[in-house]
């Protein structure tokens, strides 16, 4: 089981920063949902994410699935919510329009 610890360090929009702020906050359940929430927005399957553990298929999507803008929206809403003390991942597809007024493809 992971150790819950809020982060309040820098976040920038390189494939790193997701991995660091997601091993260091995240339970395992946490990032695989947050793969699962990256496969819907982005159109893909979930069981395309390659790798030998949870993390490992975290970076696979976060190099190839998204773009440079996305990973900085992506990294930018984890950092927020690590910083509330609230889930980093969203709660479900349409959380995203609701709370930010967005299209819901990737955090705004």
């Amino acid at each position: 089981m992971r150790t819950h610890v809020r982060y309040s360090g820098p976040v920038g929009d390189s494939v790193e920063d997701i991995i660091r702020v997601a091993s260091l906050t995240m339970s395992e359940d946490q990032a695989d949902r947050l793969i699962g929430w990256i496969a819907l927005r982005t159109g893909r399957s979930k069981a395309l994410a390659s790798g030998d553990d949870t993390l490992a298929r975290l970076r696979h999507v976060a190099e190839n699935w998204l773009d440079d803008d996305q990973r900085r929206r992506l990294a930018g809403w984890i950092a927020r919510k690590v910083a509330l003390g609230e889930d980093p991942v969203p709660s479900s597809p349409g959380a995203m329009r609701r709370a930010h007024g967005g299209s819901g493809t990737l955090p705004a």
